[in-house]
């Protein structure tokens, strides 16, 4: 069929071209290529899916239709639980503990206010203190004297910092009108000039290197900073009236300086302070990695990168997070696996997890584009087997097998390179000139690469069923045929088999089917031409404060009640049990869903508490507990607060 229709199409474009133009004769050397290997679109893959709900009843496609809309409300549950994070303090809340920083006292009626003078002085324009005193009377000041003691000592200790104003008469005799903000970005201006602590960036470890210095108020950068407040309190000792702190352009590069004492003011990433060419970055070899790919760098991306190391090693917070949210918005298909492996490796759950999910979500497209699918031969076995197992990765069973056979067929060329002798290495006869033999492609070594993946194809939701790249998976002994299960059998009796049997109704602890959105879409769709009255059930929580008793019971576990207190275990289980009424965990159908949103429920509380997932055991009184034995060593817990030294 291919041969005559293509030799019939060929002959006549090329008559054509002829008649058309008298340059294009028979003996012309030019010749119309034809390329009659057909791209798989989206259609394709959605036509077996249409073919085989076809003919089915509507409450079949009813028994379907509550699966996917209750995967459907786990993966609304999985976005809220990623996009939570630990709080991070903002400058005002940070600035609480700043008032440590004390250098002046002001007496007023026998009472003795200790403050910080820089800080005073921006916020209080009505304040004029000579710079020699470190004692000052406000008594002397007239306006003053109406005002009670208390009353002043709680506005220059507490509410200059937190913008809490309680009376704001007090405020305007003072003169302090601005809003922090602004008041912070005036002084921020006035300390690169005369700030008291001087930070210096030494590059390399000899004594005579070049050096970089920026300045800045001891107490803003104290406020945000724990580890530069700790080397403060080291010095407070002396009493110096400048502070000096030295750091080695290894851990804290002079080019990014003034952009982080900027955001040390501001909470604001003022980018035109950071590197503006790649050459300025060219120690950061990742980060380059990551963002060049063989095109030229994304150099926002790779400076994103390189600011959270030191935003952590200084502990910032608020800028660690601020740099996360740039990576997540640049990520791409051509370097989404780069910053999932960066994440991993650096111990960045918020960027490993939103690199995943995007992998998820454009599964097909990293897998097959021409661009990215070297990158997703780059993925570790550890990374396949969460894919493979994920339920919400955006693909078919066949484009998921053959994703797998093609990351194994590579994973084992890489295996035979590192066992080829060095003679043969870079010859013709080289693994990586000729690839892989047809033998090895159905050979022991692959199975065994991919036998960890293929335990997590769903084959009997392989669609069509007697696919060729499914038969030769089969024949290969990379999936075994599942034997037919007891549940096809529809009625006893009679015996009556119904082959759909698993897509309808899948076991109660059995991930069933994948949930893909275009199979949703397409069963939407013919629900409602088989009854264009029927509506779609509503897949967002609109009565979500409203709450329902739930027909389940949860059990707690303190794992670690050494580490972790009863006040705070105790507000964790409050918060998951609230989270679990306002979700409905009953009207969940199977187990799988419901315990799969528990844990969702649970991780999402742990996180925003800042609680390690080990510390606290959540499951339902109805499941048995497996594995129950205490993990050892206990896990490395960061507890609310425990960062800061006051």
């Amino acid at each position: 069929m291919g041969g005559g229709s293509s030799h019939v199409g060929h002959e006549s474009l090329s008559q054509k071209s002829a008649t058309n133009s008298p340059k294009l004769g028979a003996k012309s050397p030019r010749r119309l290529k034809f390329s009659f290997k057909r791209k798989t679109s989206e259609r394709d893959q959605i036509r077996p899916f249409e073919e085989l709900i076809r003919y089915w009843p509507s409450s079949d496609i009813d028994l379907l239709l509550a699966e996917f809309e209750a995967d459907l409300k786990l993966l609304e549950l999985q976005n809220q639980c990623d996009s939570t994070r630990k709080a991070a303090k903002s400058i005002a809340k940070d600035l609480e503990v700043a008032a440590k920083f004390e250098d002046l006292n002001l007496i007023f009626k026998t009472r003795s206010i200790s403050c910080n003078r820089r800080f005073l002085l921006q916020r209080c324009k009505n304040l004029k203190i000579p710079e020699e005193l470190s004692i000052f009377s406000l008594d002397e000041i007239g306006k003053f004297q109406k005002l009670q003691p208390e009353d002043v000592e709680n506005f220059l200790k507490f509410q200059i910092y937190t913008e809490k104003f309680g009376n704001s008469r007090i405020s305007e005799e003072f003169g302090c009108q601005k809003r922090l903000e602004e008041d912070l970005r005036e002084m921020q201006k006035l300390d690169l000039k005369n700030g008291d602590l001087v930070i210096q960036v030494v590059e390399g470890k000899s004594p005579n290197s070049d050096t970089f210095s920026i300045r800045c108020s001891s107490l803003v950068a104290a406020a945000r900073s724990p580890i530069i407040r700790s080397l403060l309190l080291r010095k407070s000792v002396q009493k110096e009236k400048e502070k000096t702190i030295v750091f080695s352009d290894l851990i804290f590069p002079k080019v990014f300086a003034p952009l982080f004492v900027l955001f040390l003011y501001t909470d604001r990433l003022d980018w035109s302070l950071a590197p503006k060419s790649d050459d300025s970055i060219s120690s950061l070899s990742l980060a380059k990695a990551i963002t060049t790919n063989g095109k030229s760098p994304d150099l926002q991306l790779a400076r994103a990168l390189k600011i959270i190391e030191i935003a952590r090693f200084f502990e910032v917070e608020k800028l660690v997070q601020a740099c996360e949210d740039v990576v997540i918005r640049n990520l791409s298909p051509d370097n989404v696996v780069q910053i999932l492996q960066w994440g991993r490796t650096n111990n960045s759950k918020y960027i490993s997890t939103h690199a995943f999910r995007f992998i998820e979500r454009e599964f097909s497209r990293i897998a097959t584009s021409s661009s990215s699918s070297p990158n997703f031969l780059e993925l570790s076995s550890q990374e396949m087997e969460e894919l493979t197992k994920s339920q919400f990765c955006q693909c078919t069973e066949l484009e998921m097998l053959n994703a797998c056979c093609r990351w194994g067929e590579f994973a084992l060329l890489r295996k035979l390179e590192e066992r080829e002798p060095n003679l043969v290495a870079d010859t013709c006869h080289s693994i990586s000139r000729r690839g892989l033999k047809k033998s090895e492609k159905s050979g022991e070594e692959l199975k065994e690469i991919l036998k960890p993946l293929a335990e997590n194809i769903r084959k009997d939701y392989a669609l069509p069923p007697f696919h060729q790249d499914l038969t030769d998976a089969y024949n290969k002994g990379i999936l075994e045929q599942s034997p037919m299960g007891q549940d096809l059998v529809v009625c006893a009796s009679t015996s009556e088999i119904n082959p759909d049997a698993h897509w309808l109704k899948p076991e109660q602890s059995s991930a069933g089917p994948r949930y893909y959105r275009s199979y949703h879409t397409t069963l939407i769709k013919h629900r409602t031409l088989k009854d264009p009255s029927w509506t779609p059930p509503t897949t967002s929580s609109e009565s979500e404060d409203v709450f329902v008793a739930p027909e389940i019971h949860l059990e707690f576990q303190n794992i670690y009640p050494d580490i972790l207190e009863d006040s705070l275990f105790i507000e964790a289980r409050n918060r998951i049990e609230k989270r679990a009424k306002l979700a409905n965990l009953a009207n969940f159908g199977r187990v799988f869903h419901r315990k799969m949103a528990l844990e969702m429920i649970t991780r999402q509380t742990l996180i925003e508490m800042n609680i390690a997932e080990e510390c606290i055991s959540c499951r339902f009184s109805s499941e048995n507990l497996e594995n129950s034995g205490i993990p050892t060593p206990p896990p490395d817990v960061v507890l609310p607060g425990s960062c800061d030294i006051f």
